[in-house]
C-alpha cells in the first residue's frame, strides 16, 4: 500500500474531519500534516482583514474643495490596519483585496448637489474610480440623504495604504452620522462611513 499511486486510492468518505493525513515535503524531508493544518496556514495567511467606521457627528467641507473621508474606529482586523491620523488603511500582506466603503450623505441645500468620492493608493488617485451622486434637495425642514456604496478590488503590497476622498459642488453635502433612535421605532445608529477590507487572494 505505501507505493501505491494516488491515482489507484479510493476516494475519501465526506464530508472530511481535518484530521486526514495528506503528504508533503518539509526542508527537504519526507513529511506529514493533517488536513486541518492545512485550513489553518491558509487562514492565517491569506485570509486579512479590516472592518472600520466613522461615527463622530457632521464631516463638513467647502465647495468644490478637495477633503479626506475620516475613518476613526477599528471594528475587525487582521493585518489590516488603521492610521487613525490619516484616516488612511494600512495592509500588512501582499494580495489581492475586496474594499467596500459606504458614506452617509446629507444636503441641507433645497437644490441638489453632486458628491464625489474616489480611493487613492499611496497618495495617488486610482484612475477611473470616482463615483458622483446627485444627492437629494431638503424638503421642508428635512435634509435630503442617500447612501452611496462602492466595491473596489485592487491588487496591493505590504507596505501600502488605502485612504478616500470626497468633494461636494455646492458645499452643503455633509458626511453624517445619524443617532440612534431613542422612541420607537428603534434603531441603531447610521455610521457616516463604513468600510471593509479583505483578502481574496
Amino acid at each position: 500500500m505505501a507505493d501505491q499511486k494516488i491515482s489507484a486510492m479510493p476516494s475519501a468518505s465526506t464530508p472530511l474531519t481535518g484530521a486526514e493525513l495528506v503528504p508533503m515535503v518539509q526542508s527537504g524531508a519526507n513529511v506529514q500534516s493533517t488536513l486541518a493544518n492545512f485550513g489553518a496556514y491558509a487562514r492565517n495567511t491569506f485570509s486579512n482583514y479590516g472592518a472600520f467606521e466613522y461615527v463622530d457627528g457632521v464631516v463638513t467641507a467647502p465647495a468644490a474643495t478637495v477633503a479626506t473621508v475620516p475613518i476613526n474606529i477599528t471594528d475587525q482586523s487582521k493585518n489590516v490596519t488603521l492610521d487613525a491620523l490619516n484616516s488612511q488603511i494600512d495592509i500588512g500582506v501582499t494580495g489581492v483585496y475586496s474594499v467596500i466603503i459606504s458614506v452617509q450623505v446629507d444636503n441641507s441645500s433645497a437644490n441638489y448637489d453632486d458628491f464625489t468620492l474616489w480611493p487613492t493608493i499611496n497618495g495617488a488617485d486610482v484612475a477611473n474610480a470616482a463615483s458622483v451622486i446627485a444627492v437629494p434637495a431638503k424638503k421642508g425642514s428635512i435634509n435630503g440623504r442617500t447612501v452611496l456604496a462602492v466595491q473596489y478590488t485592487f491588487s496591493l503590497n505590504s507596505g501600502d495604504y488605502i485612504a478616500f476622498k470626497w468633494i461636494t459642488t455646492g458645499g452643503t453635502s455633509t458626511i453624517v452620522t445619524i443617532p440612534a433612535s431613542l422612541v420607537a421605532p428603534i434603531h441603531p445608529a447610521a455610521a457616516g462611513v463604513i468600510l471593509s477590507v479583505t483578502q481574496i487572494a
